[in-house]
Order: structure tokens, then sequence, then C-alpha cells
């Protein structure tokens, strides 16, 4: 039997990756947002949460929402609340009662002080910011249904909003602008792109996989690297660059900085490897070059 996706923050960019992708596998899937979507709806607004579960009946429910802006998530806790953790008290309980796979998108804003160390699903975490708290207390909500699935990623790609540029978005805007630009390079994550991202996902929900999965690229870089191996791909120059510390920068908000995973549970429960640098630079020049 044909199994029905729904989507929330189909708009954002990895909910546009995985409509994409669950409609290349010709898929039944439903996009969620507050705009622009096949429905629109506020996830902060419960009772319309409720009605939605019951009246779409999915058997797939990926979260993808969330409130990222770790200012205005300092700033406003309680919305920070409501977006990255709340929802997911109604999702797993709606899930656990419908036998329904429930699938929380979570992050990889959980540690500090170790560089490019891969942390594993086990690992101790470090709540800096509010921010990590909700997506934390989300994880926690998802939970109390035995058979969702946490995931914890760093996502990189293309949205296609000029007003909302994502990480991507910008490096590129910079440098075919030849703007100056300053590269971290004590700022370290598991970056994937959304595409892969997308598909080895819905290969965990095929195995059924359940709990907390580091979903990333098998390995760990500095951003300054990960910008010059772009660059480099596209050919674009980085005289204009400079490199930098964030750990030397006075930060408002406090921020993790260490952010590798390890993802060698997601790798055995694949049976296959994930993407490294290579891959990931390779699937957003080619994406970038398509859009071009």
């Amino acid at each position: 039997m044909d199994k029905r996706f729904l989507v929330i923050g189909s708009t954002g960019l990895l909910g546009q990756a995985l409509m994409s992708e669950l409609k290349v596998q010709k898929k039944t899937v439903t996009g969620v947002a507050r705009a622009n979507a096949d429905i629109s709806l506020d996830i902060t607004d419960e009772k319309a949460l409720h009605k939605l579960l019951h009246s779409e009946k999915p058997d797939v429910i990926i979260n993808t929402v969330a409130l990222v802006d770790l200012a205005l998530c300092e700033s406003d806790p309680d919305l920070a609340y409501k977006i990255n953790a709340k929802p997911s008290i109604e999702l797993a309980k709606f899930a656990a009662t419908h036998n329904v796979k429930y699938v929380y998108v979570s992050t990889d804003h959980y540690y500090t002080g170790d560089t490019d160390t891969k942390h594993d699903e086990t690992h101790p975490l470090t709540l800096t910011n509010q921010y990590g708290v909700t997506k934390q207390l989300g994880e926690e909500f998802a939970l109390t249904n035995e058979s969702t699935m946490v995931v914890r990623t760093n996502i990189v790609g293309f949205r296609g909003q000029k007003e909302r540029p994502t990480f991507v978005e910008w490096v590129l805007d910079t440098l075919n602008k030849k703007q100056q630009m300053q590269l971290f390079d004590d700022f370290y994550t598991s970056s994937i792109d959304v595409r892969s991202f997308s598909k080895n996902l819905l290969e965990l929900i095929e195995q059924n996989a359940s709990g907390i999965i580091n979903l990333a690229s098998t390995q760990v870089t500095n951003k300054k690297d990960f910008i010059l191996a772009l660059a480099n791909k596209l050919g674009l120059s980085c005289a204009n660059t400079k490199t930098v510390s964030m750990l030397e920068f006075e930060h408002t908000i406090d921020r993790n900085e260490s952010l590798g995973l390890d993802v060698s549970k997601a790798e055995k429960i694949l049976d296959h490897p994930l993407p490294n640098l290579d891959d990931v630079i390779e699937s957003l020049a080619a994406e970038y070059l398509e859009k071009e």
C-alpha cells in the first residue's frame, strides 16, 4: 500500500528538497506551511494542527519546521518553544495512537570546545542558547513515541528566496560580486546537501529506523575549507576573503561551534556510505549550475 507523506515546513530549504524527492519517487505527499503550500497552517495553532492530522490521515509525518534565528530565539523564547518544541507533543501523540511514523528533524547545535570531533548520538549535549534548548525539548517530546525517528543534521543548499538566502546562496552571491568575506577556521560542521539528505532520510524511513540518528556528511570541515572547496569547484575567486577566528569575536549570544557528527549508526542501517565533503560539494555545484 502506498504510504501517504505529510511534510510540515514544505516551503523551507529542506521541505522543498523533500517534496521534490518524494514526487520523483512517485510518493503521495502533501506539503504544509504557513503559505504557498498544499495546505496553509501555522504549526503553533494546536487546534488547527490536530484537525489537519485527523483529516489528512498520513502514514508518515516529517516535521522540518524550526525557528533557527538565534537572536529571535533568545529575545522570544516562548515563540522558539512554540515552534521548535511544542508541536512534537501533538505529533508524537497522534503518531502513537494511529500507527504513524513521525520524523523530527533536529539540529547539530549541541557541542562545543572540541573542534573537529565527531559526536555520536550518545555524546553529552551542551545547551548554550534557547535554540538548542528548544530543539532538545522537541526531541524529548518526539521520543515519547518509541517509533519516532529524531534526525540530527546540518543541511546546506538552495531555497530560492532572495529575501532569505541560505548560507550557500549567501556565499556564492558574495563571491560572485567579489565582495569581502570572512572565513571562520574554527567553526566545524558535517554539512550535507539537502538533496543527499532527503534521499537518505527516505531510505531510513523505509527501514523503519527509530530513535536518535545522525544524518550528515562523513567529514567534519571548518567553514573556511568548505567555502574554499565550493569556490574552487565553481572556479570562483577567493581573493577578497580573509581567514578569521569565530571564537575571537564578541557574540551577544553564546554559540556552539564544534558541530561534527558521527554518522556510523546511519551508515550501518543504510548499509552504504554517506556523502563525504567532495560528494556534497559536487552535488551543490551541480544544482547551482542547473539553476544558472
